[in-house]
């Protein structure tokens, strides 16, 4: 995408260009990341990618034709603060085939982590055990049982 506003006028005013994105394409502002960043004399050159959400592994039908169509058919409004843009080319990738390592990583972390507490707590069980024993013995019912004397008052 090519800009008609100079990179130093630009540079603060990124991250609101993302949401304006965002809105136009109808995606979520997480989604939208910018790749690429170069002055080229009084216009910016920026290269964008819209990701799936975070919670997905792909985008729907519905929302990439919706995409492919405003990109397409040129329909992005922006505010004026951002000049006139040109739309220098599009291309629609598959997302990256993740290894078994990479998506099971989560699962590996949650699974340690409730290995870690639930041995936290076997842990504190036998020691509450162990204070209770030395505390207060158990002593049957029939057990001899050294006498005390009162103490005088």
């Amino acid at each position: 995408m090519s800009l008609n506003i100079s990179y130093s006028d630009l540079k603060p005013h990124i991250t609101e260009l993302a949401e304006f994105i965002a809105q136009e394409l109808e995606v979520n502002t997480s989604q939208v990341h910018m790749l690429k960043f170069a002055a080229n004399g009084n216009d910016s050159l920026i290269g964008w990618a819209v990701f799936p959400a975070d919670s997905t592994d792909s985008i729907s039908n519905t929302t990439a034709a919706v995409i492919v169509a405003r990109l397409a058919e040129d329909r992005l409004q922006f505010p004026v603060m951002f000049g006139s843009y040109e739309l220098l080319g599009w291309r629609v990738e598959p997302k990256e085939k993740r290894s078994w390592r990479q998506r099971s990583y989560v699962v590996a972390l949650s699974i340690l982590g409730i290995l870690v507490i639930a041995l936290s707590v076997v842990g504190l069980w036998f020691l509450w055990r162990h204070r209770q024993r030395t505390v207060n013995p158990y002593k049957p019912v029939n057990a001899a049982v050294p006498e005390q004397e009162l103490q005088p008052l």
